[in-house]
């Protein structure tokens, strides 16, 4: 079956801008979706998109170490509050009802709904 889109064009295109799928569709001009479903079915288009999106998050990393490195304080708060995690470093989000008091739940409405 012949594309209009290579699947050589696609990878390079998926390549170059770091596996953003609307940046790469708009190089070879073609619609994103032409892209998404090339990759369901071309397991190599698929794995492109992955390694370089992988790419990318690597180089953020590198310049989130970097920035924790150099003090910056958002990063430090941003690591301690992920990676850091199992060590404690959590942001906790209690939910509440109205002003702060409980959230009360009408069960018999939520039973009627069922039946």
């Amino acid at each position: 079956m012949g594309y209009k889109y290579s699947n050589k064009s696609i990878i390079d295109a998926v390549n170059s801008v770091n596996g953003m799928i609307y940046l790469a569709a708009r190089k070879i001009g073609c619609n994103p979706q032409t892209i998404y479903n090339r990759m369901k079915k071309v397991p190599a288009i698929r794995e492109a998109v992955e390694n370089a999106r992988g790419e990318l998050v690597d180089i953020a990393e590198q310049k989130l170490r970097t920035a924790v490195i150099n003090g910056e304080p958002w990063s430090v708060a941003m690591v301690l509050k992920t990676l850091g995690k199992s060590r404690g470093y959590v942001e906790r989000q209690e939910v509440t009802g109205a002003n702060g008091g409980a959230i009360i739940v009408d069960w018999d409405s939520i039973d009627n709904n069922q039946e």
